[in-house]
C-alpha cells in the first residue's frame, strides 16, 4: 500500500510539475491526516467524555484530558505515516527515531496546552468561548512546529563528508 501511494503521488506531482516539492505536499497530506485523527478524538472527549481533574483544573486548563489523549493518538498515527510516506528511512535504530519523535511531539503538546489556558479557561488572556475555534488557532502554530522538528531533529541519517573525511555529518533527509 505504501509503494503504491508513493508511486501514486510521483506520477500526480510528475504531471503538475511538483516533484521538487513532494516532502513538503506529502507531509502537508499526512499533517492533514493526522489532524483528522487528533479533532476526531479530541472532538469526541469534548463532547462526550465528562471533564476531570478537580475545579482548579479545570479553571485553568478545562480540555486538559481532551488534548492530551487526542495528542497521543495522533503522535502514534503521525510517526509510522510520516516514517512510510514523507521522510526516507534513516540509518538510525527505530525506537530512537521514536523516542525523538515522541519527545519533539512532547514540546507541542505544551504548546497546546499553554494555547488552551491562554484561550480557554478562567485565566484566559483572550477568551475563546468555543473550545473548538480555541484548537483550530493552537493547530497552526502545531503543524509547523512538528515540520520543522521531523525535518531537522528526527528523521535525520548520517552522511560521509563530501571531501572523503571518515567523520560523519548530520544531514537533512532528502
Amino acid at each position: 500500500m505504501v509503494k503504491f501511494i508513493n508511486r501514486f503521488a510521483d506520477r500526480v506531482l510528475a504531471f503538475l510539475h511538483l516533484s521538487r516539492f513532494k516532502e513538503q505536499i506529502m507531509y502537508l497530506g499526512v499533517g492533514g491526516m493526522t489532524t483528522v485523527v487528533d479533532w476526531l478524538v479530541y472532538t469526541f472527549f469534548v463532547l462526550f467524555v465528562p471533564s476531570v481533574g478537580g475545579e482548579f483544573l479545570q479553571k485553568i486548563s478545562p480540555n486538559i484530558l481532551s488534548y492530551s489523549i487526542a495528542w497521543l493518538a495522533a503522535v502514534i498515527f503521525s510517526y509510522f505515516a510520516s516514517k512510510l510516506l514523507v521522510f526516507k528511512p534513516t540509518s538510525e535504530k527505530a525506537y530512537l527515531e521514536f523516542i525523538k519523535f515522541v519527545g519533539s511531539r512532547a514540546v507541542t503538546l505544551l504548546i497546546s496546552i499553554m494555547g488552551d489556558i491562554l484561550l480557554s479557561g478562567e485565566y484566559a488572556v483572550v477568551e475563546v468561548s468555543n473550545p473548538l475555534v480555541a484548537k483550530l488557532i493552537i493547530s497552526v502554530a502545531v503543524v509547523i512546529i512538528n515540520y520543522i522538528t521531523s525535518k531537522w531533529f528526527v528523521f535525520t541519517k548520517t552522511k560521509r563528508n563530501d571531501d572523503g573525511d571518515k567523520k560523519w555529518a548530520r544531514i537533512m533527509t532528502r
